[in-house]
């Protein structure tokens, strides 16, 4: 048998299935001793995961954002004598839309796989945008806190990325992802090149020498640095002489 007091009335809908709670919890015993509690970070459950105990899962079903209610489970219901008394918070109710976020555990990395295959498979197609997507959701689910393979797929797919973005045009993402894999890569070659020919293309030469200069050192027989690293004194030549027409224009007119 279950009593429930509402504290403080929350706001908007109560949780569906797979949303994700988030909550503060106080439980007594009837004699009013500490049985445990939710301390100082809040306790997240799954609806619909079996988590908890059914009775809190129940409870917590039909709670809204916001709402604090006291609630006794007694364990003799006949006499109500003995029960357990819990104060329960709920802080937030995550709806994440369109991500396939209430998975757990290996479903979650085994779900990070198939879209890396899947964004591969764009990439042979030359779809870059499509694949660009599917990069995007499955680093959306790396736990990177967890061990070292979700870090290692973290960093694949961060550099596939990179190659998506240059293909896209969107050169300062190419060098924000190209960078970030960088810092835990440094000789990298692949993305040291990919990172100099995107910073070309928004006129930072120096920062592109310096990436080719040292790809170069780590692999003097690529044939793409050393093609990037003759061609890019001319590209520097054409930029400064249309800087210098456009000053002239200024000054001069047409």
């Amino acid at each position: 048998m279950i009593d429930k007091q509402i504290i403080k009335e929350g706001i908007g809908d109560t949780p569906r299935l797979y949303d994700e709670v988030f909550f503060f919890f106080i439980a007594h015993n009837y004699q009013g001793e500490l049985l445990t509690c939710s301390q100082n970070t809040a306790t997240k459950t799954i609806i619909g995961r079996g988590w908890l105990q059914p009775n809190i899962e129940e409870i917590l079903s039909k709670m809204k954002q916001g709402e604090r209610s006291l609630i006794k489970i007694y364990h003799t219901p006949s006499t109500k004598e003995f029960y357990d008394q819990y104060e329960i918070e709920i802080i937030r109710i995550g709806r994440k839309l369109n991500n396939p976020w209430h998975l757990e555990g290996e479903e979650v990395y085994d779900k990070a796989l198939e879209l890396k295959g899947l964004g591969n498979a764009d990439i042979k197609q030359q779809k870059y945008l499509e694949a660009q997507n599917k990069y995007l959701e499955s680093l959306n689910l790396i736990k990177t806190e967890y061990c070292d393979r979700e870090q290692e797929l973290q960093g694949q797919l961060r550099s596939n990325l990179s190659l998506t973005y240059l293909k896209n045009k969107q050169f300062e993402q190419c060098i924000k992802q190209a960078t970030n894999v960088l810092q835990v890569q440094p000789e990298n070659v692949k993305l040291l090149h990919r990172r100099a020919v995107a910073s070309i293309q928004i006129d930072d030469f120096d920062s592109a020498k310096s990436d080719l200069k040292l790809a170069n050192q780590l692999d003097p027989q690529n044939e793409e640095v050393i093609k990037e690293l003759q061609s890019i004194g001319e590209k520097e030549k054409q930029i400064k002489k249309k800087q210098q027409e456009r000053a002239k224009k200024m000054l001069f007119g047409e």
